[in-house]
């Protein structure tokens, strides 16, 4: 059995964990939940036991809740994340690179499920959901409970070559790549300006702050939220779309930059001014539920697959 002690990775010296956990710092408490023990960080997001002690010796906030300590699940996701831990959201990334680099090589097709879990479980009757689709779609689907919805398909083709950007838009596009991608609560993940004074963002503040400062240098951009398609399972996310040569181009440097640091796939000299055309399908301008159950908003899994020209989904 490996011990938790081989699980610590090799590049987590002192001096990694106090500069990770200075970031982590930043972030102020009010916008923490302590619902985190042991068990969670092991099993969550590949913190056993011993590096946990190293973490909280070190200073990562906790709480106290019925004799034992307890963490904000973000910090410990964030932490995973940078330490190269095997987390939920290092997986994510990577797959978000295949998905990236399939669609460069050739066309093929997405099958694409929302399946919702019921929220009101044991109801009388069947689940009458609301589904915000891509492309705008809105679809009014009742299901049972042994009822799979219906898949959306999505043809992938590879896309066009990457625009040529300004000078000032892609110098804007490397400043912000240089951020560090954090998950951030929803109560501060939008707030542009606590990105710039801390250096640390999630993709809704850095949609915020390409946003802004896009149309500041003169462009014309618009915000979107979608889904990065990806196996086995998209990803809800916000970007900013910039109009280039009169079309809507998807733009998130951060992620270019993380794909290309956490995903095999992506080559590291991967330019953070390339789109995100061909990964990323678009559903609205602003957030909308992906899926309500009259006035709940149900827990959602995107289940993708992926189908090579010429196979049927």
């Amino acid at each position: 059995m490996t011990s938790a002690a081989a699980r610590i990775p090799a590049t987590a010296s002192d001096a990694v964990i106090d500069e990770l956990l200075a970031d982590v710092a930043r972030i102020p408490d009010e916008h923490r939940s302590y619902t985190c023990g042991g068990w969670e960080a092991r099993t969550q997001h590949g913190v056993g036991a011993e590096l946990l002690e190293r973490l909280a010796r070190a200073g990562l906030s906790s709480r106290e809740v019925d004799g034992e300590p307890r963490y904000d699940g973000l910090d410990l996701g964030n932490i995973a994340l940078h330490l190269g831990l095997s987390s939920v959201q290092r997986v994510a990334i990577r797959s978000w690179g295949r998905s990236w680099a399939r669609v460069r090589r050739g066309p093929g097709r997405h099958r694409l499920q929302y399946v919702p879990a019921c929220p009101d479980p044991g109801h009388e009757g069947l689940c009458r959901y609301r589904f915000a689709l891509p492309g705008g779609e809105r679809r009014e689907i009742a299901l049972g409970p042994l009822d799979e919805p219906p898949p959306v398909v999505l043809e992938s083709v590879p896309p066009p070559a990457a625009p040529e950007l300004p000078a000032d838009l892609a110098a804007l596009f490397r400043e912000i790549a240089g951020l560090r991608f954090f998950l951030l609560a929803e109560s501060i993940r939008w707030d542009a300006d606590f990105m710039r004074a801390t250096g640390i963002a999630d993709c809704g503040g850095v949609s915020t702050l390409l946003l802004r400062e896009a149309r500041e240098l003169g462009y014309e951009a618009r915000r979107s939220f979608g889904l990065i398609v990806a196996e086995p399972f998209s990803t809800p996310h916000h970007w900013a779309d910039v109009r280039i040569a009169g079309e809507w181009v998807p733009f998130d440097p951060m992620i270019m930059a993380a794909m290309a640091r956490w995903s095999t796939s992506v080559p590291d000299d991967t330019p953070v001014t390339q789109p995100l055309t061909g990964l990323v399908t678009r559903i609205s301008g602003e957030f909308v539920p992906p899926a309500t159950h009259g006035s709940a908003e149900p827990r959602v899994s995107y289940v993708t697959e992926y189908h090579a020209h010429g196979s049927t989904p």
